[in-house]
């Protein structure tokens, strides 16, 4: 049985014998999720570092390393064993190949509240959402992603949005009596 701490470490413990087998630090922050495929172990980490361990023998070795965007909350394996699928505290959704852990962005969501949505004034097909952090989102209907975000990188509560009609910049409305504009 694989065991993550708090501390960042791997604990292994011998369900059969019950005993307690090897302690391995992995990362700093916690170690948040893992998934066990094969003779592999994945880790992931509150730094945001997806680790593969190389667990054969008993000979516990790093593979592998990836850096995504924030903590990663969740781990899982494809039934094929070739993909894993990587959760974030910061509400994205990444690929990532087994092999040798390169990495797509699959999808983003907000991690707040939505305080207002806005349709483009040119396109039925896309909205501009702004949420609680100030994060804004131009969300595309026909591919059910995000197309475009901006943030200030402040923790700013977003109160308002809406889109230029003549050339398509992002307006919002902040709590703390600014308007900001995005590109």
């Amino acid at each position: 049985m694989f065991l993550g701490t708090t501390g960042g470490e791997v604990c292994l413990f011998s369900v059969s014998s019950q005993i307690y087998r090897a302690t391995m630090p992995i990362s700093s922050n916690g170690l948040l999720s893992m998934a066990l495929s094969g003779d592999y172990l994945f880790v992931g980490s509150g730094d945001g570092k997806l680790k593969k361990l190389g667990i054969a023998d008993g000979k516990w070795n790093l593979t592998h390393e990836a850096q995504l965007d924030s903590q990663i909350t969740s781990l899982t394996v494809s039934n094929d064993g070739k993909e894993l699928l990587a959760g974030t505290i910061g509400g994205k959704l990444y690929r990532v190949l087994e092999g040798d852990l390169s990495f797509l962005l699959h999808t983003d969501a907000h991690t707040v509240s939505i305080n207002d949505l806005s349709f483009t004034p040119k396109r039925s097909d896309q909205f501009l959402s702004i949420d609680e952090n100030g994060v804004s989102k131009i969300w595309d209907l026909s591919e059910y992603k995000a197309i475009f975000t901006a943030s200030t990188g402040r923790q700013n509560s977003g109160s308002s949005c809406c889109i230029a009609l003549d050339d398509d910049s992002v307006i919002t409305g902040w709590r703390d009596g600014f308007i900001r504009c995005f590109n």
